[in-house]
C-alpha cells in the first residue's frame, strides 16, 4: 500500500463545503486512471471509467469533521461552530489550525485545574460553541490574520506504527485512498465504472444526493471508515465493527437498509477469495449509501468500511491490516460485480 499517498491526503485539510485541496490530490491521481473527469456544480469529482456490465458508482467523501470561524472578540479569541458531528470532550484542549490568510496554529483553551480545584469550577466540559480558541497573538495580528468564515481543522498529521495508522481524517480519507488503491489493482473492471469523490457528507450527505439522479447506476457502494468500539468499557455487543477482523458489510445504520442480495453477494465474494470481513447490523450513523438508495430512481446500495477506533477526533486509529483486506475486497468486486443476479444470491429469509 501507498501510505504516503493516505498521509498526503489525512494531513491535506478538508472541511465541508471546503475541500478544494484533497480534490487535487485526488484529481492528480486519478488522471492517471480516467480520461474522462468531470466536477458538478457542488465540487463532486466524477470519474469515468466504461466498461461491459452494470453500471456501478463507487463512492467516498472528500470532506472531514471540522469547524468554522463564526466570532472574534476584541482580545483575540476566537469562537467556532463545529461541522459535522463532534462531541465537546474531543473537543477541549485541544490544538488546532485556523485557515485563515496564513496557517495559524491555536489551542482550545482549557481552564487549569488548579483554578477549577481552588474555585470549586464546573467540572462539565463547555459546549464547542462556547470554548475560546486562543491563537497566542496580539487582538491587532488576529484582526488581520483571520476572518469570520475561516475554516479551521486539528492539528495532527498520520504517524504509522508497525500494525496500524493514527490520524484525523480517517473518515473518510481512508475510503479515498482505498478506490485508487483498489484501481490501481484492477485497471479494467468489469462493470460501467463512476468513481465519485464528493463533497459535504459530514453535514448531511449533500453532495450524495445528486449523483444517483443524474446517472442512475444499478448499484452503488459508499466506502468509509466505520466505528470500531472494541476498547475497554464497551461491551461486546456494543463494539459493532472491530479492529483486525478485516472489512464491514454493513446490513443497517440510523438510516440505511442495504440491499440484502447485493450486501450478501459481496459477503460471498470475501468469502470465495478467502478475505476477512464483518457483518454488522447497528443503529448509528449514516453514509452517501443512505442518499444514493432513495433518490432519482434508486439503486442497490451497499456499505463497505474499514473500522476506526476513535472516529471524528485528533487521533482516530485503523490496521493496515483491514485496510489492505477493504482494498482487495473492492478489487474482486470491481472485477466480478457482473456476476451479481438477485435470483442465485443467498436466501436469507426463511421460505414461505
Amino acid at each position: 500500500m501507498d501510505i504516503k499517498l493516505l498521509k498526503k491526503l489525512c494531513d491535506t485539510p478538508g472541511m465541508p463545503g471546503d475541500e478544494g485541496l484533497v480534490k487535487a490530490i485526488l484529481l492528480e491521481e486519478i488522471k492517471k486512471i480516467s480520461e474522462d473527469i468531470t466536477e458538478d456544480v457542488l465540487g463532486n469529482v466524477i470519474a469515468r471509467i466504461p466498461g461491459d456490465g452494470p453500471t456501478f458508482v463507487l463512492d467516498a467523501h472528500m470532506d472531514e469533521v471540522g469547524f468554522m470561524v463564526h466570532h472574534i472578540d476584541n482580545r483575540g479569541f476566537l469562537r467556532v461552530t463545529p461541522l459535522g458531528g463532534m462531541d465537546a470532550r474531543v473537543f477541549y484542549g485541544q490544538r488546532l489550525v485556523v485557515w485563515g490568510k496564513e496557517p495559524l496554529k491555536g489551542v482550545v483553551a482549557a481552564v487549569p485545574p488548579h483554578v477549577t480545584r481552588s474555585s470549586g469550577g464546573a467540572k462539565e466540559v463547555p459546549e464547542i460553541e462556547d470554548c475560546a480558541v486562543d491563537l497566542g497573538l496580539s487582538p491587532e495580528k488576529v484582526a488581520d490574520l483571520v476572518e469570520i468564515g475561516d475554516m479551521v481543522s486539528f492539528d495532527t498529521s498520520l504517524d504509522e506504527t508497525e500494525d496500524s495508522v493514527i490520524s484525523k481524517a480517517l473518515d473518510d480519507r481512508m475510503g479515498l485512498f482505498v478506490i485508487i488503491e483498489a484501481l490501481r489493482k484492477t485497471p479494467n473492471p468489469g462493470c460501467n465504472l463512476i468513481v465519485t469523490f464528493t463533497v459535504q457528507e459530514e453535514v448531511g450527505l449533500r453532495g450524495a444526493r445528486v449523483i444517483t439522479p443524474v446517472y442512475e447506476p444499478d448499484f452503488a457502494v459508499a466506502l468509509e471508515g466505520t466505528v470500531a468500539m472494541d476498547i475497554p468499557g464497551v461491551s461486546e455487543s456494543k463494539s459493532f465493527a472491530n479492529i483486525g477482523k478485516g472489512p464491514e458489510i454493513r446490513l443497517s445504520d440510523r438510516f440505511l437498509v442495504a440491499h440484502r442480495p447485493f450486501s450478501f453477494f459481496i459477503k460471498e465474494l470475501a468469502e470465495k477469495n478467502e478475505i476477512p470481513y464483518q457483518i454488522t447490523v447497528k443503529k448509528a450513523g449514516s453514509t452517501n449509501a443512505t442518499a444514493m438508495q432513495v433518490t432519482g430512481k434508486g439503486t442497490r446500495a451497499a456499505v463497505l468500511s474499514v473500522p476506526t477506533r476513535y472516529l471524528h477526533s485528533p487521533s482516530s486509529i485503523a490496521y493496515k491490516s483491514d485496510i489492505s483486506h477493504t482494498i482487495d475486497l473492492v478489487s474482486c468486486l470491481l472485477r466480478d460485480i457482473g456476476k451479481f443476479s438477485p435470483s442465485n444470491q443467498h436466501q436469507d429469509t426463511q421460505q414461505q
